[in-house]
């Protein structure tokens, strides 16, 4: 079987990966109704895994067979991928296959988790520590564009640095109906608890005032002042 990752890419991730300070668990959840996808989403993570073994660790589960780990971390839809510490979920995820330039989002996320920090500004630290309720992100992308993972990578950070937040990037092409729902016509495009949305990679300040308005508009959903 032929492998993902060409040699240069294997020995990059590599040197980044083993200087990690944390341990990065990627739990992988697959599903019947997608074999093809679900096979590659795990070749993928286990040959990433393969990298640096003393530093990345992979768990594997079956949505339809696992249902309960699966509610536990908030899965509805897999393939997916949940990037973590081995202590801590932070509300990373990744819906599909981080293909292409999304390859970056996913490598990105073990580099934030593996560090234990998202390096969000303090100015954005402060803003996020007004929420008090759930807030769930969700990002769509394409393999292609390559302003998408900008946008992935800052909805990560966010789920990093606030406990209330839960962030996906979101596979338009691995999930299209899930695209069709929420009016997907360009990427990156984010939903902020499934009401609010704004298209584009915004820089980090306007990124986060945007989560902050979806979360303030939301249902039941309050800003402290």
């Amino acid at each position: 079987m032929n492998q993902i990752l060409q040699e240069k890419d294997r020995q990059t991730l590599q040197k980044r990966f083993e200087s990690l300070p944390n341990t990065v668990k990627l739990v992988v959840f697959t599903t019947g109704r997608s074999p093809e996808t679900s096979e590659l989403l795990s070749m993928l993570i286990q040959e990433v895994i393969s990298t640096a073994p003393s530093k990345l660790v992979m768990e594997q589960h079956s949505i339809e067979l696992e249902p309960a780990v699966a509610q536990e971390y908030g899965i509805s839809h897999a393939p997916a991928v949940v990037v973590r510490s081995e202590a801590k979920d932070y509300g990373i995820r990744y819906l599909g296959i981080p293909a292409g330039f999304e390859f970056a989002s996913l490598v990105g996320a073990i580099e934030d988790v593996g560090k234990g920090d998202p390096g969000l500004s303090p100015d954005s630290r402060l803003m996020l520590a007004n929420l008090n309720r759930p807030v769930h992100i969700r990002v769509f992308v394409t393999y292609g564009c390559p302003y998408c993972p900008a946008a992935v990578r800052l909805a990560h950070k966010l789920a990093m640095a606030n406990d209330l937040i839960t962030a996906e990037g979101v596979s338009s092409e691995d999930f299209p109906e899930l695209a069709n729902e929420f009016g997907v016509m360009a990427v990156p495009k984010t939903v902020v608890n499934d009401r609010h949305s704004f298209e584009g990679a915004l820089p980090e300040p306007q990124f986060v005032q945007q989560v902050l308005r979806g979360a303030s508009t939301s249902s039941g959903l309050i800003i402290v002042p």
